[in-house]
This record gives structure tokens, sequence and C-alpha cells, in this order.
């Protein structure tokens, strides 16, 4: 549960960023997921430019998947960068212009006289730098659990505010929504929207319903409590459909059969073994 002085933090964060990253670790679980999705949905219906970043796939049996909403797995996308072999000696200069009529941006990279022109073998592209306000941490312990993301781009990090969503409050956060005492993840980001004047999208209902009940396994989990049930109520009322369970645990092998006697009594056959002697032949 957040506080209120907490929760006013994350309002001002929230209300001052334009371009928000929410990120995941590799191994979260179900109801960790459906948290930070259902952020990065509703955080787009409030008009920030949002990413959603993991190191790696995630893949969580009958999860409500939705196709517009896909980590990414490199940080650095914002600038396209042109690189090539250079050797002063060999380039006279290097220039651009813009068509007029096809709109298209042409690099041009003239040799010097008896030079070999640029070779298009050796020209690479890729996508650098990041830019954004705030960040989003859902179920991130340490800031190394984002492996390539922050690893490559720790200065990145150090320079922004940081929002964490875990069971505890790490030190690499500005402001957390500390999860610790509610049944699930899913449940606190649910008040968390709601405490920020946030709707919450019927896809997204669906995700925060699975996580709860992935969470509580069903609702059969002692840590269900009163409140559970009401944020299930607001998340079926906002369109939130209820998705099968994937199965835990093992039906025993066997059941022993049950009859009743002609008095009404309950008797349990039991299994006899039956050993075969063998029979020496005259």
């Amino acid at each position: 549960m957040i506080d209120a002085a907490k929760l006013t933090q994350v309002s001002e964060l929230f209300a001052q960023a334009k371009t928000i990253f929410v990120m995941v670790p590799s191994i979260i679980s179900a109801d960790q997921r459906a948290g930070a999705e259902a952020l990065v949905s509703s955080f787009i219906g409030a008009g920030k430019e949002v990413q959603f970043f993991s190191p790696e796939e995630i893949h969580h049996e009958s999860f409500p998947e939705s196709e517009d909403i896909i980590p990414l797995h490199e940080l650095g996308n914002q600038n396209l960068c042109v690189s090539f072999e250079y050797e002063p000696e060999k380039v006279d200069n290097v220039s651009y212009h813009i068509g007029e009529k096809t709109g298209r941006f042409y690099l041009t990279i003239r040799p010097q006289r008896g030079q070999k022109p640029l070779d298009p073998k050796t020209v690479e592209y890729s996508y650098t730098g990041a830019e954004a306000d705030l960040i989003f941490t859902v179920g991130v312990k340490d800031l190394t659990e984002l492996e390539q993301l922050y690893l490559e781009y720790e200065d990145f990090f150090s320079k922004l505010p940081i929002i964490s969503v875990n069971s505890f409050d790490p030190e690499f956060a500005a402001a957390s929504v500390n999860t610790g005492s509610s049944p699930s993840v899913s449940q606190e980001v649910a008040r968390l929207l709601s405490d920020l004047g946030l709707d919450i999208s019927s896809d997204s209902a669906t995700k925060l319903l699975f996580g709860i009940e992935s969470a509580t396994k069903n609702f059969s989990s002692r840590t269900a409590n009163a409140e559970t049930f009401e944020t299930v109520g607001r998340l079926m009322r906002n369109g939130a459909r209820r998705i099968s369970q994937p199965v835990s645990g093992l039906m025993p092998a066997t059941v022993s059969p049950v009859t009743t006697s002609p008095m009404g009594e309950i008797k349990v056959q039991e299994k006899k073994t039956v050993s075969k002697k063998k029979v020496a032949k005259g």
C-alpha cells in the first residue's frame, strides 16, 4: 500500500513526465507482468509516450497477451546511426541534401581525387541513445537484473527518477509503490491507477484480474482480503474477462472405489493382493 506522501510524490513525477519507460526483469511472475502491462496501457491512455522493456521475451501460460504491448529488448533505439570506415586522406567532404520531390534524405561522401569511393558493404546502421523523463520498474530488485538495458546505460539511469513497484523499497528508487502487504501486485497497481485518476481499459482490467487470480491461487489464498474482492468487482465493471488459470498440482494417481451397503453405510473397498503359488508338476 502507498501512503499519502508517497502518492503525492508519484503523482507529481508522473504529471511532469512526457516520456515514460516501464521496465521488468527477465524472470517475473504473471502477476507482476499483468501490473506492468496495465501501467503501460493506462499511461498511453493518459497521453504519455511510453515504451515497455524487458531483457528477454516473457512467456506465461494462458496470459491474456496484447498485440500492441510487446517489450523491447534494446534501450538505445532513439537515434539512427550510420557508420563507416573513415580515412581522412581518402575523403574530400561529407554533405547532405533533401530531395524536393522525393522528400528523401541523401548523405553524400565524396572521395579525394584519385581515391576509390566508399564501399557500401562497409556501411553499418544501428540505433543509439535513449530519452525519457521517468522510469517505472516492476519486480526489479536490483538494476543489474535489467541486464543489457542497464549495464550499457548506467549513466542514463543515474540521471532519471525511478519509481519502483515491488515488495520492498529499493535504494535506487526515488519513490516506491510497496506491494509487500498486498495479496498481489495487480491489486496495488489497480489502486495506484485509480488514485492517479487514470482509466483502466477492458484489456488491462482482464490482465489485472488474471494477475490477482494467479497470485491468490484463484482466491483460495488466505492473503485475499475484502479489498481484493472490491478490486475484482471494479475490474469486472470495467470489462474484465476471467481467463482459465493453468492447473497446478497433480491429482492422486489412484482412488479407492467407494460403495454403500444396503444399510446406507459407506464402505471403502480395499484392494487385495492375490499371490500365485507355483504348482510343481509331477
